[in-house]
């Protein structure tokens, strides 16, 4: 077997372990209960163009995760944290090879290797891999049309332009235009260096024409489930209307100077030398470098020009600027920066190890899952060492791997708590109790808690005088309803920590 083979398949397995293990032990994080609760309700209601959070309508979002996570849970016929993440982690893994394979048009090896190596321990990627979020979702179909781009660059292929704008529209279909946009700005920015206007023919219009089809043909499904126009004024709203005059999500026009580096991290600083060595010697870059480079510059630019900013909305940055990045490491990395780095490794062999033992010095007892995994983790670093010494980047790419791995597969799983969960479950169990039982809710729950409740119907607003066996209350619960406790009633307090938003109490009648 090659060597590059050799490589790619130790790539694939720890890139399999960083994202796969431990998936479902974290409770759900964050938005996850909005996508994994609507496609709950999906099923209930055997519906698949019209997603419900208490079954009320929720039409904002793009329609393929719900559609994913939907098949997922049908498939194993259960919904938990694991089913619900299995399909964005999935699209992660093919996001790897996807990415592979575009890359290998631009690098041979060893760089095409240590791109997605790159691409694989940035933290942007690991962190959105494990969550059921869109964002995943969305990189997948950028990554996708970046693929088809460069594998295609030089010919006129119906293939090369419709693989190219359906990336766009699974981007699109998972989290809204943005993918449209940054796409398109890497042809555009081609042809005005290139002048690549050949690529303007019938073949890429008919691709295109056929690619905005598929594209708007789920809101007119959606429409027509709900026999409302709203989908498509929703579309305009959540798409267009919010790029210039947003309704929420109004964050300083400066974030994405720290968010951009974030999602490169640890990889930052080597984002931050492409960028200044491009700048400074922008004439003798090579085409493909000042394509790469301009892209990524264009992308900040954009998203932060548009007014409404969020930190994750700028993800879709991180192929471009990995492929960046690799081109400086390859062709302008300064040998102190580069030597930086892979003085790293031998801090990282021995971190593993180094916790256990700080644990135990502290007087803190790690579970036996912990302290396998610590100690899994330094022979495993070790063996990266020994086996690769003389792929000196390679080796560092899969140090860091190893460490994220024993982060996000071990610590943050074993560690994470949700008082959102525990309300559900507990919720879950009254109604077992007692399927008949009227459920109603105050100051609006968020998705996570109706998620793990399981609950089949609506959950009405609570009102003075009305009979509720159940009343489900978020953040704080008022003087009048704890003094329901006088009339009979038990109180069951699940109180977050650092968040009193996510507090919950649980009032209910006994039940014989």
């Amino acid at each position: 077997m090659k060597k590059e083979n050799v490589i790619f398949l130790a790539l694939l397995v720890i890139a399999f372990f960083l994202i796969f293990w431990n998936l479902g032990e974290r409770p759900l994080f964050g938005v996850e209960g909005r996508w994994a609760e609507a496609a709950r309700e999906m099923v209930l209601r055997n519906s698949w163009f019209v997603p419900t959070l208490n079954f009320d309508p929720h039409i904002t979002k793009p329609l393929i995760p719900f559609w994913l996570i939907k098949l997922s849970g049908m498939l194993f016929q259960q919904f938990n944290e694991f089913f619900v993440r299995l399909p964005g982690a999935l699209l992660a893994f093919a996001s790897l090879l996807v990415f592979y394979r575009g890359v290998t048009h631009l690098f041979s090896y060893p760089w095409n290797l240590i791109a997605t190596g790159l691409l694989l321990t940035s933290i942007g990627f690991i962190e959105f891999s494990r969550l059921a979020q869109s964002e995943i979702y969305q990189l997948f179909g950028i990554i996708v049309g970046i693929t088809f781009y460069v594998c295609f660059r030089n010919q006129k292929s119906f293939l090369g332009y419709l693989g190219f704008f359906i990336g766009m529209v699974l981007g699109g279909l998972s989290k809204g235009i943005t993918s449209f946009v940054v796409l398109i700005t890497l042809p555009l920015i081609d042809s005005i260096l290139e002048k690549r206007f050949f690529h303007l023919n019938w073949k890429s219009i008919l691709a295109a024409l056929i690619a905005l089809s598929l594209y708007f043909l789920p809101y007119y499904l959606t429409s027509q489930e709900l026999k409302s126009e709203i989908p498509f004024y929703l579309w305009f709203r959540e798409n267009l209307k919010q790029a210039v005059d947003p309704y929420d999500n109004l964050r300083p026009f400066f974030i994405y100077l720290y968010f951009w580096p974030l999602w490169l991290a640890p990889w930052s600083l080597l984002l931050i030398g492409a960028l200044v060595k491009f700048t400074s010697n922008f004439q003798k870059l090579s085409t493909e470098e000042k394509l790469f480079f301009l892209t990524s510059l264009a992308i900040f630019f954009i998203f932060t020009i548009a007014k409404a900013r969020r930190g994750y909305y700028l993800l879709p940055i991180l192929p471009f600027s990995i492929i960046l990045i690799t081109y400086y490491l390859k062709n302008h990395c300064h040998q102190f920066l580069l030597k930086t780095y892979q003085l790293l490794k031998y801090p990282l062999i021995l971190l593993p190890l180094g916790a256990f033992f700080i644990l135990l010095s502290l007087g803190l007892k790690p579970s036996l899952g912990i302290s396998l995994g610590l100690i899994l983790g330094f022979l495993i670093q070790g063996l990266i060492f020994f086996l690769l010494k003389k792929e000196n980047l390679f080796s560092l790419i899969l140090h860091f791997a190893v460490i994220e791995w024993l982060v996000y597969g071990l610590l943050i799983p074993y560690h994470s708590k949700s008082s959102e969960k525990e309300a559900g479950i507990f919720l879950n169990t009254l109604l077992s109790q007692k399927q008949n039982a009227t459920v109603c809710q105050l100051n609006q729950p968020v998705a996570n808690v109706y998620f793990y409740a399981q609950i089949n119907q609506k959950v009405e607003p609570f009102v003075e005088g009305k009979d509720c066996d159940i009343i489900l209350i978020r953040k704080k619960i008022p003087q009048e309803i704890t003094n329901l406790t006088e009339k009979g009633y038990k109180l069951t307090t699940f109180k977050a920590q650092k968040d009193p938003s996510k507090t919950y109490y649980i009032l209910y009648k006994p039940f014989r």
